[in-house]
């Protein structure tokens, strides 16, 4: 199982200095932080980095060089290189299946890149998305263990206090007590309870007992609490994946007001868009790079590799113009050839790359039209001759003096064109890659008719429901079409009414009614699946049934690049298992559906054009989400659900 927290410490050579700020300027479009003052998680880290300063030398920095690893014959990453220094705020982006995650894991040691190498000093802490204990483990001991380096120093305090107390004259406990006071000072152990305090409930699980065992809590709260548990070892450089899954807007404001004053090194990998704009000074884009299309690991030679209606189409493509050009189809994203670092926030990092593709297509379509011209002069143009009228008067010896001369140009030509066309496939640009795409939701079609008949009738009435401990009741009613969008911190709720209203928990309180003969579908926040063994393409033929799978194969269905639809479902990233399940769900999409935060684990392409189809859904649409970027765009009925014992939510408020 990965952990969550991982903090080791390295001693490399001499690096700047920890003390300095990044150099790094909020980039266009990317706001500064708002926070007035410095939290107490920063501070405790400044702390940790001059002692880790002062065991390294001058300061403590990053270095990526050449890193590659390939899983098997899948290559992910290729020769990646990059440094960071105190105060850089490095985002992560790339499309899902890049390697963002591997290259965290690799930064972090806890995986060995093929070749190149990693060079940090100081310690580095890592954020994954599960926690290395048991389920009897309690909240305490994840913190305990967090702080164990604080709260030993305390604790050595407090023993050699007891032993001066018992005997005055102890020389060997006053020397313990000394040098423990003078560490605690130092690092600002006697905060640790403060801290502690500051970050639980900063992160918004404050409230939880810390006696309660982890398996007691959701998943969203675990991901919090080995989240705390990681800003409070502090360590140096923070490694972080997919950090603001589950955060609600407090929650995430303060990871952000924390993340933007840490005077060490952050690497972030996020689909969270307000919150790469908001902290990040650097991009790094592991997405396809412009490279030629000969360093690919698969390339392959599989025809002429320009479009049926190109411009030597039909009769004049010959067998010769196919063995002269090789395709450069692949799967292989060739991630970190040619790595580009976007020295500016997300927003503008985003313009610059759409500019990168713009005319990325722009010289793939221009050498594909000379690529066929090229093979079409070698393979044709030798068979070319001097079509000018001759005169029978002309001597045998003027016609074989105009056959020469034709048959030197025809050559001549033919031999430039052989070497351009050698030179072109050399170093031709590999094909731009087809973003992997949502290809949207078809309109629902109402299942019986019956339900014609109802129309008029809500989709949904729900009055005064709740559930015992995690759902203060709750009323409303949602018409045939109708949006609405849930809101409310963490822990109100809205998971377990979502749950409530797909049919999977019994209420303990109130009634649901939904309209008669509607169908509806549920995307839960966990996607688990009990046949890990079967490829992602049987999975979705068992979930959605074999004629569904082969009138739309899941790799048409714009969710999973054709490259993984035959992967084991268990050897498949979170993100990607959970759009096996969004595509199962929208494959024949129902009158009504209930979304548990839609947008976590998709790529920001793929976010992009999950929302545009929502947008033009006709059916009814229930959504929970911690998405700030598309609540800001949100057109439709809003209902904040707060938590149990608070006053219930019973009224729809138009978002706009």
């Amino acid at each position: 199982m990965p952990a969550p927290i991982q903090t080791t410490t390295v001693a490399t050579q001499a690096t700047p200095s920890t003390s300095a700020r990044g150099s790094g300027s909020p980039g266009p479009g990317r706001p500064r932080s708002t926070a007035p003052s410095t939290t107490s998680a920063a501070r405790a880290v400044q702390h940790r980095s001059a002692d880790d300063a002062r065991d390294v030398g001058a300061g403590a920095h990053l270095a990526v060089s050449g890193v590659s690893k390939a899983f098997g014959d899948r290559r992910v990453l290729t020769d990646l290189t990059f440094t960071a220094t105190p105060g850089d705020r490095i985002g992560l982006i790339g499309e899902n299946g890049t390697g963002k995650s591997t290259l965290l894991s690799i930064v972090s040691g806890d995986l060995e890149p093929d070749t190149g190498f990693v060079r940090h000093a100081g310690s580095v802490g890592r954020l994954a998305q599960e926690l290395p204990y048991a389920d009897d483990d309690t909240v305490a001991r994840v913190v305990d263990d967090a702080q164990r380096s604080a709260l030993g120093v305390l604790d050595r305090i407090e023993r050699a206090a007891t032993a001066l107390a018992a005997d005055p004259d102890d020389t060997a406990a006053a020397a313990d007590y000394a040098d423990a006071v003078d560490e605690a000072t130092r690092t600002d152990a006697w905060s640790a309870g403060s801290l502690r305090g500051e970050v639980l409930h900063g992160l918004g699980i404050g409230a939880i007992p810390e006696a309660t065992p982890i398996g007691e809590l959701s998943g969203g709260q675990r991901l919090r609490l080995g989240l705390a548990a990681l800003l409070l070892s502090a360590p140096h450089t923070l490694l972080l994946d997919e950090p603001s899954n589950h955060l609600d807007d407090a929650s995430a404001a303060y990871l952000e007001r924390v993340l933007a004053d840490w005077p060490g090194i952050v690497v972030v990998a996020s689909h969270d868009r307000a919150l790469l704009d908001a902290i990040t000074t650097r991009m790094i884009d592991l997405d396809a790079s412009p490279v030629p299309a000969a360093v690919l690991a698969d390339a392959r030679s599989t025809g002429i590799g320009v479009d049926a209606a190109g411009p030597f189409a039909g009769p004049l493509r010959t067998a010769a113009e196919h063995e002269m050009l090789e395709a450069d189809d692949t799967e292989d994203p060739g991630s970190g050839l040619g790595t580009r670092v976007w020295g500016v926030g997300f927003s503008a990092a985003r313009v610059e790359r759409a500019a990168e593709l713009r005319r990325w297509r722009e010289r793939y379509a221009a050498e594909q039209s000379e690529l066929a011209a090229l093979a079409h002069e070698v393979a044709v143009g030798a068979h070319e001759v001097n079509n000018k009228s001759e005169s029978k008067s002309e001597s045998r010896i003027s016609r074989k003096f105009y056959a020469d001369k034709d048959a030197r140009v025809t050559s001549r030509r033919a031999r430039n064109a052989r070497g351009r066309l050698a030179e072109l496939r050399r170093n031709r640009v590999r094909r731009p890659p087809e973003p992997l795409r949502f290809s949207g939701i078809p309109a629902p079609v109402l299942a019986t008719p019956t339900a014609l008949r109802h129309e008029d009738e809500p989709a949904l009435r729900v009055d005064r429901i709740g559930f015992a401990g995690r759902l203060a009741p709750v009323s409303f009613e949602v018409e045939r079409g109708g949006r609405l969008l849930l809101l409310g911190p963490n822990g109100a709720g809205k998971s377990t009414l979502l749950t409530i209203l797909a049919g999977q928990l019994e209420p303990t309180s109130g009634e649901l009614e939904r309209a008669e003969g509607m169908r509806y579908g549920w995307l839960p926040q966990e996607v688990r699946f009990k046949r890990t063994e079967r490829s992602a393409a049987d999975t979705y033929a068992a979930l959605v049934g074999r004629r569904h799978a082969d009138e739309r194969p899941l790799a048409e269905s714009g969710l999973l690049a054709p490259r993984d639809v035959d992967r084991p479902i268990g050897a498949l990233s979170v993100g990607q298992r959970r759009r096996v399940a969004l595509a199962a769900l929208l494959i024949d999409p129902p009158e009504l559906l209930l979304l548990d935060e839609p947008t976590n684990h998709l790529s920001l392409t793929l976010v992009e054009e999950l929302e545009a189809a929502l947008a033009d859904f006709a059916g009814t649409l229930v959504i929970a989400s911690h998405d700030r970027w598309m609540r800001s765009q949100w057109i439709g009925d809003t209902l904040t659900v707060v938590p149990e014992g608070e006053e219930a939510a019973t009224a729809l408020r138009p978002s706009r």
